[in-house]
């Protein structure tokens, strides 16, 4: 009858289908142009990039596909290498500094499992936010120049937003920009007694003007400065610049500012 005819026609319909979609399948895993034959396969390359501390380099291709892309480790601008000498005394933190292996007596380990041991055998139960060789936006090479009473204090570092900071396309976050400055503000709190006394406050307080966007891989300078010491509060001055100096302080050079209040721990 009528309805035997239909369910028919309705399984040849499916069997082409079915044919087409292997016929497809077979294509692309052949090597030929096609999407990847697996869900693995079309993430594999994105995943890499965004968990790989190290960064990807264009061999100056005008396409890249995934073999033409090799990765090496981050290569520091010439003016944090030059100017950070200057900028005071070296503030030392275990994973901050370096993209090469850590060693660690305590741990036994090497590399990045001493950086997982050393906060973990400290209290931490993840990577530091801004800080570690995987931050989205990594700040390093903090030095500070000590002013008695505290204000006057500065802290100078370097500040490098990675494509894992990406809002608009080609530029970064707001967000990535407001964590640079809270991690800012509270660092150079940390030095108002005249010494490094880390994590000794919390940030209470952070107002951050946006002015300049920042291109995804810039590296720039940040710079906080103690403005106000009264008891446990610590008023500080922040701002990300450009690094190599040139018209600093004008406000086209300023990317982002940020006043800030740190309350300090009781016993500090």
């Amino acid at each position: 009858g009528n309805g035997v005819v239909q369910v028919h026609i309705m399984m040849q319909i499916c069997s082409w289908i079915l044919l087409s979609r292997t016929m497809t399948v077979q294509r692309n895993s052949t090597g030929s142009d096609g999407p990847p034959t697996s869900v693995h396969q079309a993430n594999r390359f994105d995943s890499n990039s965004m968990l790989d501390p190290i960064e990807r380099v264009d061999d100056g291709s005008k396409s890249m596909s995934n073999s033409e892309v090799t990765v090496a480790k981050r290569e520091l601008p010439r003016w944090v290498k030059d100017q950070a000498p200057r900028w005071g005394e070296k503030i030392r933190i275990p994973e901050w500094d370096d993209d090469e292996s850590l060693e660690s007596d305590d741990c036994g380990a090497s590399g990045d499992d001493a950086i997982d041991c050393y906060r973990s055998e400290n209290g931490w139960k993840g990577t530091d936010l801004c800080h570690s060789i995987n931050s989205p936006v990594r700040i390093s090479h903090y030095g500070v120049k000590y002013k008695e009473e505290g204000v006057g204090t500065v802290l100078t570092g370097a500040c490098h937003f990675t494509p894992r900071a990406e809002s608009h396309a080609g530029y970064c976050h707001g967000g990535s920009m407001t964590s640079v400055m809270d991690d800012c503000l509270g660092w150079t709190a940390f030095h108002v007694t005249g010494s490094c006394v880390p994590w000794s406050g919390f940030t209470a307080q952070v107002n951050v003007s946006l002015k300049r966007p920042i291109a995804v891989g810039s590296y720039l300078k940040i710079v906080g400065r103690i403005t106000k010491w009264e008891g446990r509060k610590v008023w500080i001055h922040s701002q990300l610049v450009p690094g190599d100096d040139k018209d600093v302080g004008e406000d086209n050079s300023i990317h982002c500012s940020a006043e800030g209040l740190v309350i300090l721990k009781r016993d500090i």
